[in-house]
């Protein structure tokens, strides 16, 4: 499928097909009628179990009717599963439960399950999913909670919750759907793994919508939730104006959830997204950024909040101050040939994250030689230094290295167009070769490694 549009077949088996098999001892999907290719031949008899061999017969079949209308999956989760594992998440963070128990929000999120019925195909897919991508799991039962908490915390009409909260839940489904590698690997992606990612807001969309019970707020939301306001997302860098408004608020719940649970912090504490909120003002949305940080500052939740950030040193912000300068000093040249291609929708996303950025820069002073200056000082007088005051500027710094993370990202893509002329792209990839170790991890794809149809797909997309 294009990660430009619509075309996913829900009665084309795929990579879902390989991950019934993989529960087969925990959850076996079971035929509950014949199962039929689309020219009639019988494929799979009721009764018959999804094995590894099964499956290896069913996958790339074009089938009568979509498979999972087909199944039934067992011990399959149900709505009471569903709201008593998002309610043990919440109540496992006490950072989490301060936020929901200050918006009274378990009455909420209980109704919620119940305004309409989950979907039996959402339901079986949630299932399998939590057994072979159990952090992708996690993180959804999170957006499930959050996205709709967030639509509270901005006073957005009740009604329009139910939408936030299917959303939510649902939008990662269609990572069953692709190549595992794709789904999972996370970083270093080849071209074609890219493509297969990018496509995974649409699959899910056209699942839910086949449900018929979903409105435009929540199936839009769930097809845009990669899509960012600064147009540095994907598949297709939509500006703001174009995107659902339930995406923002998906895609804000995604990082969050990323941020509290990384690994590489030595504590989890909510005092992290501050940082992360006041670089990506317009990455989200200002309107909603604003809203949740009103809250995180609120002392009624601040005075609560007891873990602090660990504590950096002035060298360390120093040489974060220094990487964020050259980046910005390595965008100029980028936003300058970007600029010459306003029909191209990469380079329109380039041009729009580095405007976005700057402002970041100008209002923050991240970056600026004024904090260089600053900086420099305080590593005479540390003694003088407020230590909390130099862990925020470091997460500011990080947060923002982050982002120029995704510029890197639409560099790339940007150099695959074979409409650029050998000397463009020949400076793009010398600038992104020069970001990349300026960066806080390696890129989400691999430049090293295009696929033969780099260069036509380049084509066909602008």
């Amino acid at each position: 499928m294009s990660e430009q549009n619509n075309e996913y077949d829900l009665n084309q088996t795929d990579e879902y097909v390989n991950h019934l098999a993989d529960v087969e001892k925990t959850n076996p999907a079971t035929a509950s009628e014949d199962i039929f290719n689309e020219h009639g031949v019988l494929l799979l008899k009721k009764g018959a179990v999804i094995t590894q061999r099964v499956a290896g017969h069913l996958v790339q079949h074009k089938l009568k009717k979509e498979l999972d209308q087909s199944i039934s999956v067992a011990n399959a989760l149900t709505v009471y599963d569903i709201l008593n594992q998002i309610l043990e998440l919440v109540e496992s963070e006490t950072e989490f439960n301060l936020l929901h128990q200050h918006f009274e929000f378990e009455v909420t999120i209980r109704q919620l399950l119940f305004v309409k019925p989950i979907p039996a195909q959402v339901l079986q897919r949630l299932t399998v999913m939590q057994k072979v991508m159990p952090d992708v799991y996690k993180r959804s039962l999170f957006c499930a909670w959050m996205t709709p908490l967030l639509a509270k915390i901005q006073g957005l009409p009740h009604q329009s919750y139910f939408s936030a909260f299917a959303a939510g839940l649902g939008h990662d489904i269609g990572l069953l759907h692709i190549p595992v590698d794709a789904a999972t690997k996370g970083e270093g992606l080849s071209y074609q793994q890219w493509r297969a990612l990018k496509t995974h807001p649409i699959v899910a969309r056209i699942i839910m919508e086949g449900r018929k019970i979903y409105d435009a707020d929540a199936l839009n939301g769930v097809a845009d939730h990669q899509e960012r306001c600064d147009r540095s997302g994907y598949p297709s860098q939509k500006p703001a104006k174009e995107i659902s408004w339930i995406a923002p608020l998906i895609g804000l719940s995604d990082q969050l959830f990323e941020i509290f649970y990384d690994d590489k912090r030595s504590t989890k504490t909510i005092l992290a997204w501050n940082a992360y909120l006041e670089v990506n003002m317009s990455t989200f949305g200002v309107r909603n950024v604003e809203a949740l940080l009103a809250v995180l500052k609120d002392p009624k939740i601040a005075s609560h909040v007891e873990k602090a950030l660990p504590e950096v040193n002035v060298e360390d912000v120093t040489r974060q101050n220094a990487q964020v300068s050259e980046l910005f000093e390595l965008s100029v040249e980028l936003f300058d040939i970007a600029a010459n291609y306003p029909r191209s929708r990469i380079a329109r996303g380039v041009s729009e994250c580095i405007t976005q950025m700057r402002w970041v820069r100008d209002s923050a002073g991240m970056g600026s030689e004024h904090l260089s200056e600053w900086l420099g000082w305080g590593e005479k007088h540390k003694d003088e230094i407020d230590a909390i005051e130099m862990a925020e500027i470091s997460e500011l710094l990080v947060c923002l290295r982050w982002r120029f993370r995704h510029l890197w990202r639409l560099a790339v893509e940007f150099s695959w167009n074979d409409k650029l002329p050998a000397e463009d792209k020949t400076k793009i990839e010398a600038i992104y070769k020069k970001m990349q170790p300026l960066l806080p991890r390696p890129g989400l794809i691999d430049p090293e490694a295009p696929e033969p149809e780099v260069q036509a797909a380049a084509m066909a997309n602008e």
